[in-house]
């Protein structure tokens, strides 16, 4: 979201978000140096932070000598929440939220609200409007946002739920409408408290724009709606929108089918995955891009898989191909623009395994191109680049990875030996408590020990294993630095994790077992 803050919010945040990444102490200059800001502007940041941040003691530290700053600390600070007590502060959010809510803005009367100059508007209007066009969409004339009906939902769905963890609008709604799902809703109280939020938002988005006259037009979606009616949440969210005035059953049906459409877009209902019931859906009949699809699911088995001819892993494929390519024909977004981005380096980390991925997907996508896939890719509109594809591609693949194949990575070998009596059995039970099968504990110094844990110096030892100095089981500090020299033992072996199959991961993953043809 910072694309979307005020100037002056986002040098905090970047302040912020730079003591916050370091993990240590730093000072000020540092932080000038960093963030390429001006020492007294750094000084009035980190002061104004200690005194707003609603933080426990130890997440947010100003260190000082004697009234000066001597450096600041920061420990698994909620950058996120932070930004969103700004966001709501920050202009362009304003203009959104009143171009939502009236289709269009009185920019005299919300000037005169917001205390903001004419030019000062056109500024934000002008840096609102690059934004939109990174998502396919524009700012009219008139103020108001115009694009694909889909597609403006979806920017409003995206921006207000990366905006706030909480209801942003009209509570006496919100509450009407969590009443009538929670008592409609059967599985209601299972679901997380965020999901339950973004179905309120979904409707409410379907409420204010219908009200406004602007409706989907989308026959494929609101006819195999029609079809599901007997599906109970398919008649819950038809019998909502009933409920509304000045509607035909033609737009009930069109807001019906549309909230049905971001439901399964944002998988808040997880559905069993039934080939015939799924394909009587997602048919080259209803959905011409099926085809490529397919097409595409079969390169990601042959690329990933090793061709495993297995039906649920197939379906589970397609079933995120398929949504992925309905979301590119109707109203993608790239997810990025909604993000508190500030080291991109550090944000898109890839280790050598996800860079191998990454990699094999850019691949895939570059060979699929040589086929008649191109066709489809061709076709996508200009605003979404190969970059955006093949990132989300990659999530698509990497989660299925995930699911379908198991990781391993070696284990740390730990060697303890304690001239106390008792030390080193209690050191080693310690261990593997908190530990458990993620470190060995061995009985001899060999070449692959990785650390040896120790009160006296070992005479058979070289300077190639590392050494930690435990005084005795009981030593706290000892055992907690003990602690921390396992946890980054284990991070780089992490590094060092491999993929594969097991039979009995996939057996358990496919329900029944079965062979695709």
């Amino acid at each position: 979201m910072r694309l979307f803050l005020d100037e002056i919010y986002d040098r905090r945040i970047k302040v912020l978000n730079f003591i916050t990444a370091s993990r240590k102490e730093v000072t000020i200059s540092e932080i000038a140096k960093a963030t390429g800001l001006a020492k007294r502007t750094v000084s009035i940041f980190v002061k104004q932070f200690e005194q707003e941040l609603d933080v426990s003691d130890g997440t947010y530290t100003v260190h000082y000598i004697g009234q000066t700053i001597k450096s600041v600390s920061a420990n698994n600070l909620d950058l996120n929440g932070v930004g969103s007590e700004l966001l709501l502060q920050s202009t362009i959010y304003k203009i959104i939220k009143y171009l939502f809510l009236y289709d269009g803005i009185d920019v005299k009367k919300f000037c005169e609200t917001e205390f903001l100059s004419p030019a000062t508007f056109s500024r934000y209007r002008q840096k609102l409007k690059k934004i939109l066009r990174k998502c396919g969409l524009d700012l009219s004339r008139e103020n108001r946002i115009i694009g694909e009906e889909l597609r403006i939902r979806n920017f409003l769905l995206l921006f207000f739920s990366n905006a706030a963890n909480f209801w942003l609008f009209n509570e006496h709604e919100y509450k009407e409408m969590n009443a009538y799902f929670a008592k409609s809703f059967e599985d209601w109280e299972e679901l997380s408290c965020s999901k339950q939020l973004k179905i309120n938002l979904i409707v409410y988005i379907s409420i204010i724009r219908s009200n406004q006259k602007n409706f989907v037009e989308n026959k494929t979606l609101t006819r195999l709606s029609k079809k599901r009616m007997k599906e109970p949440k398919v008649k819950i969210l038809y019998d909502y929108f009933s409920l509304k005035k000045n509607k035909s059953n033609e737009q009930v049906w069109s807001e019906t089918s549309t909230a049905q459409f971001f439901f399964y877009k944002e998988q808040i209902f997880i559905e069993p995955l039934e080939q015939e019931i799924y394909e009587e859906f997602f048919s080259e009949e209803n959905f011409s891009f099926v085809q490529y699809s397919k097409a595409f699911t079969c390169k990601m088995l042959t690329q990933f898989f090793g061709g495993l001819k297995e039906e649920y892993l197939y379906l589970s494929i397609r079933k995120e191909i398929d949504l992925f390519h309905l979301v590119l024909h109707t109203c993608f977004i790239d997810h990025s623009i909604f993000y508190y981005i500030y080291d991109e380096e550090n944000f898109f980390y890839a280790d050598q395994l996800e860079t191998e991925i990454k990699e094999q997907v850019e691949a895939a996508i570059s060979e699929l191109r040589t086929t008649d896939y191109n066709d489809f890719y061709q076709k996508l509109p200009k605003y979404i680049d190969s970059t955006s594809f093949n990132d989300y591609t990659y999530l698509i693949i990497y989660t299925l990875l995930a699911q379908f194949k198991t990781v391993e990575f070696p284990s740390v070998k730990i060697l303890v030996q304690n001239s106390k009596i008792f030390a080193s059995t209690l050191l080693k039970d310690k261990i593997s408590l908190l530990f458990g099968d993620r470190v060995i504990c061995v009985e001899n110094v060999s070449p692959d020990v990785d650390i040896i844990v120790t009160d006296i110096s070992l005479a058979e030892t070289t300077k190639n294993f590392e050494q930690i100095y435990v005084a005795t089981f009981s030593d706290f500090a000892d055992f907690s630095s003990l602690v921390e020299a396992v946890q980054l033992k284990l991070f780089e072996k992490y590094e060092q994790r491999v993929m594969y199959y097991r039979e009995n991961k996939l057996d358990n993953a496919i329900q029944p077992h079965k062979k695709f043809e």
